[in-house]
């Protein structure tokens, strides 16, 4: 989707269903830093409704302890994920969601989450003029 994370070769996605269990779908997905997006499966379309990055990098170049598995499990909008996508699959009569993730530092690159982050949403942004729609700000 994004020609930018074509590089990053520890990279994978998961789906999550009404009645899935976050933990165990995304139970492959590795604590490093990295990116991550949110495709949402509905009424026969596939719309990317979040990009989101995980690995806050510290003045010493030590990351935060909440890495890509951690954040994708955490919470969005003061819920816990598991309950927030439950939510959105109701409210937005959502068959299912599709959740790709990218190891953007590791020993092959050194690319800090916040930095591709920020290429990914101004791409969507110069296509689409606004932010995924559960994207509040950047």
């Amino acid at each position: 989707m994004f020609d930018e994370l074509n590089k990053y070769q520890t990279n994978g996605h998961f789906f999550f269903q009404k009645g899935d269990s976050l933990s165990i779908q995304s139970k492959d997905v590795p604590e490093l830093p990295g990116v991550y997006y949110i495709l949402r499966l509905a009424r026969g379309r596939v719309d990317l409704v979040y990009i989101g990055k995980s690995g806050t990098v510290l003045q010493n170049g030590q990351f935060k302890s909440q890495l890509l598995k951690g954040r994708i499990n955490n919470k969005q909008e003061g819920v816990k994920r598991q309950q927030y996508f439950e939510q959105k699959l109701e409210q937005e009569n959502i068959d299912g969601l599709d959740i790709y993730w990218f190891v953007t530092y590791d020993r092959l690159h050194q690319d800090l989450p916040g930095f591709v982050e920020g290429l990914i949403i101004q791409r969507y942004f110069d296509l689409h003029g606004c932010l995924p729609p559960w994207n509040k700000e950047f």
